[in-house]
């Protein structure tokens, strides 16, 4: 019989770490370094470039050096010039960030955009929308690449449990939780027995799915976080630094 306490499996993309995968790499060739580099741009190239944004108050710049960094991530060249020393990944990023920032500021800003440098696909107008948004001015680089590293979770995590949720045939999860969430919103005294009565379900049912969702968006979160962490007793630690960005 299915287990029906959980929406998904405990399965992680990396058998190693983000972190340690990443820090092994010898070449471009070894085993799962192109994956996690791949996933690591994915995750953190939009908390890099608000903080560069923070920093740079200059929209064009502000691309260049995010594209250039991650072209040096690439190429590892800064990998060889920071310490590898033990710590949270965010502390890693920022030391290579800073690192690549007091080297390559000025080099880049007197090339022409692109140059030699691989170009990824990025949406900065995305991007920029997003830092028009929120009250950056208001927080520190630091503070502000650690809030966009916290959306970027949540919502890989959100993805994933909606993925899982059309993949188990359990759409009817989310639907209950959008329901009650959507009410929340909007300050509506929305009840678990109209939520029941909009989907033809019983009042116990929606109190178990949204039980059960809330409970496997959480795993799904600290599996994202676990692939940036040394060892387990930290991802306690990070999860309470990633809702705390929001506070």
């Amino acid at each position: 019989m299915a287990d029906e306490t959980k929406i998904g499996g405990d399965n992680y993309r990396f058998k190693e770490t983000l972190w340690t995968t990443l820090l092994k790499a010898k070449d471009k060739s070894s085993t799962g370094y192109q994956e996690a580099l791949n996933y690591l741009i994915t995750t953190y190239w939009k908390p890099v470039y608000f903080y560069i944004r923070q920093k740079e108050c200059d929209i064009e710049t502000a691309k260049d050096l995010t594209q250039s960094f991650f072209t040096v991530f690439l190429e590892k060249e800064f990998i060889k010039s920071v310490e590898r020393s033990k710590g949270k990944f965010r502390t890693f990023i920022l030391a290579a960030l800073n690192h690549f920032l007091s080297k390559e500021r000025e080099r880049i800003r007197a090339q022409k955009r692109g140059g030699n440098r691989m170009i990824f696909s990025l949406d900065f107008a995305q991007a920029e929308t997003e830092v028009m948004q929120q009250p950056t001015r208001q927080m520190t680089p630091e503070k502000t690449l650690i809030q966009a590293w916290a959306h970027t979770i949540l919502k890989i995590a959100s993805e994933n449990l909606r993925q899982e949720c059309k993949d188990s045939s359990r759409e009817v999860y989310l639907n209950v939780l959008e329901a009650y969430l959507a009410s929340q919103q909007e300050n509506q005294s929305v009840s678990y027995k109209d939520i029941a009565e909009q989907f033809h379900i019983s009042e116990l049912d929606v109190t178990n799915y949204l039980h059960r969702i809330r409970r496997r968006y959480r795993e799904l979160i600290e599996a994202e976080i676990r692939k940036y962490v040394a060892d387990e007793n930290e991802v306690k630690e990070e999860l309470l630094e990633l809702f705390s960005a929001f506070s």
